[in-house]
């Protein structure tokens, strides 16, 4: 029953701006769940899936668009380099102490980022665009740091409109979230299978839900979600 909970809490906190990685470690730290971070990466299966089901339109766009594929990659690559140069690192930080100030941190970005919704495109991204949203994803490979807050608020703080910010960030989680599944699955327990199928089925209604807020401009209203979040840890975890 834990793993399918921390599966609900994957789906939605993935791709909602409020941290799947800090909203499992600090479940597991409140009620007792498993959180080690091949567990964590494993449930990121069910939510890549849903992503893929999500926006097959938008995937079969960027492999007819070269130029666009290329800003994907190009996005990808600083937070593959920065996990290969500091694994250890990102491992240790999985650390409930670490959460309040993440969250917080989550938050203040979320609420500068909401005030902004300008009409560029992500068909015309530049690479100096792609490479900022790139770092702003590698950010969060920390707990409690949003990687879908950090790469839509990137994006609108460049510039781009709100739809196109929320699917490019949703294209940019498949690498990430495919190869964080994969290289992972080893070891993880059949019980992992349950958290794989409710991530994937909660993703698949926090993706619907995420495009519906940004769109009608209600963005900040997880920036004070998070705030909450970053209190209640403050108090379960420090205290």
């Amino acid at each position: 029953m834990g793993a399918f909970i921390q599966g609900i809490v994957q789906g939605l906190s993935e791709f909602f701006p409020i941290s799947s990685s800090g909203h499992l470690v600090l479940f597991s730290y409140m009620f007792g769940f498993r959180g080690d971070l091949p567990f964590v990466a494993f449930l990121h299966l069910g939510t890549f899936i849903a992503v893929f089901l999500f926006t097959l339109k938008k995937i079969i766009l960027a492999l007819k668009k070269p130029w666009l594929l290329f800003m994907l990659i190009i996005s990808t690559i600083p937070a593959g380099v920065v996990y290969l140069l500091f694994k250890d690192t990102v491992e240790e930080s999985f650390n409930p102490r670490n959460l309040p100030l993440m969250f917080s941190i989550t938050a203040a970005i979320l609420l500068v980022a909401s005030v902004k919704n300008g009409s560029k495109k992500m068909i015309n991204m530049s690479i100096l665009d792609a490479t900022i949203i790139g770092l702003a994803q590698a950010f969060a490979l920390f707990p409690g740091i949003s990687r879908s807050g950090m790469t839509i608020s990137a994006a609108l703080l460049l510039g781009y409109e709100g739809e196109d910010s929320v699917y490019y960030s949703f294209l940019l989680s498949l690498p990430a979230t495919l190869a964080g599944g994969i290289l992972n699955i080893k070891g993880v327990g059949g019980q992992a299978t349950l958290g794989l199928v409710s991530s994937l089925l909660f993703g698949l209604l926090a993706l619907f839900l995420v495009k519906k807020i940004v769109k009608v401009k209600k963005f900040h209203a997880f920036a004070y979600y998070l705030v909450l979040v970053s209190t209640l840890s403050y108090f379960e975890v420090i205290r």
